[in-house]
């Protein structure tokens, strides 16, 4: 087994997103590894928006972002793992590839949506996105 030595997690603020960054929490207590929490702000499509509604959305997003990774940076501080925050835009899955490429992380940890298949296939997911295309990392998919 490779060791270990940086882990990038993806949150989100969902109920799935938390047990992955549960379980990044533990694999870096267990190895010593460095801990990355990422959220990526994702501009949400609209056809047309007035510009001051959209710093509106844009400053509710960073906010939101900015208390989910302060609460996900104490939890991994309050269990002794040394970590760091990404606040990264655009489309969660290429994102998280790029950063997981930049920061040369050894492990990429996201939660599972469990989209069915007519979602998964019109939506598609960050999982997904990741084990197709971040090939050259090794990606733990949480239930």
């Amino acid at each position: 087994m490779t060791h270990i030595s940086r882990v990038l997690v993806g949150i989100d603020g969902s109920e799935v997103s938390e047990r992955a960054l549960k379980v990044a929490i533990e694999l870096c207590k267990k190895t010593g590894a460095e801990l990355l929490i990422a959220h990526v702000i994702e501009k949400p499509p609209v056809l047309t928006i007035v510009r001051t509604q959209e710093e509106l959305i844009e400053r509710a997003f960073k906010e939101y972002a900015d208390r989910l990774l302060a609460r996900a940076l104490f939890k991994a501080e309050k269990e002794g793992v040394k970590a760091k925050l990404l606040l990264l835009k655009g489309k969660p899955g290429p994102q998280l590839c790029e950063a997981a490429n930049k920061y040369g992380v050894d492990l990429v940890v996201v939660g599972s949506r469990g989209l069915g298949t007519i979602s998964k296939f019109i939506v598609g997911s960050v999982s997904d996105f990741l084990v197709r295309h971040c090939t050259n990392k090794s990606i733990l998919i949480v239930r």
